[in-house]
């Protein structure tokens, strides 16, 4: 069992997701960023923010980084967390972000979708081993659940609309450390699918409850780059699929 949690625990570590902050001047954002980051001066920064997180950062961030540099324009990666990500991007803090659920954007904020989408993904019900595991899970008063920040706005729900106990969590990891740990049966999670498998193989039920596309935004000041940076985007996208199929 413990080998297979540890498996678990490296596996679940892959899955996506996703505080508001007092205002901070663009400067102090930029102030300190990533080891990995170009050295250009104050005034090129073009900041974009990401998660950190294993596939965020092995997979979407160098696919991002290569759609900008393609037109021209070296970024610097900002980490940030999930609700103060957004917060700054909508304040213009930041000037994007690697990848969010296309839930983010709104017609009352700054957010702007950069299409085609990056990948697909969902919210997840993760059902410990031996669990009753079903859809209804998350109307029955008398279930707890862990979840992230953000569940119910990517789960297109309100408060009231769901009957189980919802507890909700801004640290990713503390999640899973609540469910593999058995302080919870259940939690919901982001994913883009990829770990699938590892659930399977570890005992873990999950079921699909919303789906969404995950995308790349920016600050709606950049609208101008969206033909450019799209058109970018499906490029590299396509130079995967062609090294996938070699």
């Amino acid at each position: 069992m413990e080998t297979t949690l540890t498996t678990l625990k490296k596996g679940v570590l892959h899955l996506i997701f996703l505080l508001p902050l007092s205002p901070l001047s663009h400067a102090e954002v930029v102030a300190e960023p990533d080891k990995q980051s170009h050295e250009v001066s104050q005034k090129e920064k073009y900041v974009v923010g990401h998660l950190n997180h294993p596939r965020v950062n092995s997979f979407y961030k160098p696919l991002i980084e290569r759609a900008y540099r393609d037109i021209g324009i070296e970024i610097v990666f900002e980490t940030v967390g999930g609700e103060r990500g957004l917060h700054l991007l909508n304040e213009g803090m930041t000037d994007a972000d690697v990848i969010r659920y296309d839930v983010v954007s709104q017609a009352d904020n700054n957010i702007v979708i950069v299409p085609p989408a990056l990948s697909h993904g969902a919210s997840f019900l993760l059902c410990i081993r031996g669990a009753e595991c079903n859809k209804d899970i998350i109307q029955n008063p008398d279930k707890a659940i862990a979840a992230t920040t953000r569940f119910f706005i990517n789960m297109r729900a309100k408060p009231g609309e769901l009957n189980a106990n919802i507890f909700e969590f801004d640290d990713f990891n503390h999640v899973i450390g609540l469910l593999l740990n058995g302080r919870f049966d259940y939690a919901i999670m982001p994913s883009d699918f990829s770990e699938k498998a590892i659930f399977g193989q570890s005992g873990i039920e999950y079921i699909p409850l919303v789906k969404h596309e995950l995308v790349h935004v920016i600050n709606k000041k950049h609208a101008h780059l969206v033909d450019d940076l799209s058109a970018s985007i499906a490029k590299q996208l396509a130079l995967l699929d062609t090294e996938e199929t070699e």
